[in-house]
């Protein structure tokens, strides 16, 4: 199975890689929110993302927006990782798709 993980802050990126790929998955790494959704949304892309919710170009609602107004295809499971204290306003967004907080 194919993970995305979409995170711009190098230590976090390289651990979800590291601990990912030890655990046998195939793992693709981008730094920003556009460099993901253009990732995600062909049919041949991953089905499952991490994403990090504050991100350069397109933050992590916004790719989930983006993605699912563009891969009608097949389904995305796109987690969204934060260390915000509030996700309320964001988390409320009807064009996220289903939504855990």
């Amino acid at each position: 199975m194919r993970i995305l993980i979409a995170e711009d802050e190098m230590m976090s990126r390289k651990m979800l890689q590291k601990t990912l790929e030890r655990a046998g998955y195939e793992v693709t790494v981008v730094e920003n929110g556009r460099q993901a959704a253009d990732q995600l949304c062909p049919a041949d892309g991953p089905r499952l993302a991490l994403l990090d919710w504050v991100m350069p170009e397109l933050d992590g609602p916004g790719v989930c927006r983006e993605v699912r107004k563009r891969n009608a295809q097949s389904y995305v499971y796109l987690v969204l990782l934060t260390s915000k204290e509030s996700t309320k306003t964001s988390s409320q967004d009807s064009n996220l798709g289903p939504m855990i907080t």
